[in-house]
């Protein structure tokens, strides 16, 4: 009798705890499979001023330069990244290797666009945060760049709009629109079956999860 009204007494919690374990397991189950889909950002570009090509895969200057045999921006500005402390080594022993922005500039040229049409700005950012304050800082001196299409890579996208709108603003100086390549090569569907998806996808979720606990302090 003592162990019936136990458990008749218990059976409740054990039953709701269930269920919420069973709830957990789904959501995260369902956040492992579609974390590449809820990442990538597939949006249209709008026109605009200025084309910004964020650090990183080359992929960005390859759709920059699409977007402007579009006529969709007439200009194209591109950040600096810090150098890598490895390079930096290989240009302490003066064997030559190409910056990142170097390359970009080489990529914009091939594909038509023309080297009057091209800036690089910044003098190695570190971030994705620290690119938005340069392109604030920017704003303030050009008031002739009313728009801004940010253009990354897709699954860096959403990151990239949330740090953009927290450093800029509600009300900008420019209305800015954020795109991602569609040649940056990223595997949505079955990320994990993917090296560099995969390797991607675990880095914006931490870096996602970094940007909100550092904006809610």
């Amino acid at each position: 009798m003592p162990f019936s009204l136990f458990g008749s007494v218990k059976r409740p919690w054990v039953v709701t705890l269930g269920s919420i374990c069973l709830v957990c397991t789904a959501l995260l189950a369902g956040g492992f499979f579609y974390a590449g889909r809820l990442l990538a950002v597939e949006t249209s570009p709008h026109q605009a001023d200025v084309g910004v090509v964020l650090a990183g895969n080359f992929s960005r200057a390859v759709y920059a330069a699409d977007l402007y045999r579009q006529k969709l921006i007439t200009k194209v500005w591109v950040t600096k990244p810090v150098r890598e402390s490895g390079l930096a080594q290989l240009d302490a022993l003066g064997v030559p290797y190409p910056r990142q922005e170097d390359v970009s500039r080489a990529v914009l040229l091939k594909k038509g666009v023309p080297e009057d049409r091209i800036e690089i700005i910044g003098n190695g950012v570190v971030s994705t945060l620290a690119e938005a304050k340069l392109v604030a800082e920017l704003l303030k001196t050009r008031p002739e760049v009313r728009s801004l299409l940010i253009i990354t890579t897709r699954v860096h996208a959403r990151r990239a709009k949330a740090i953009f709108e927290h450093v800029l603003g509600p009300s900008p100086h420019a209305a800015i629109n954020v795109v991602g390549s569609p040649y940056d090569g990223f595997v949505a569907d079955r990320w994990w079956r993917d090296r560099d998806s995969a390797r991607q996808v675990v880095l914006e979720v931490a870096k996602l999860v970094l940007f909100w606990v550092a904006t809610e302090i």
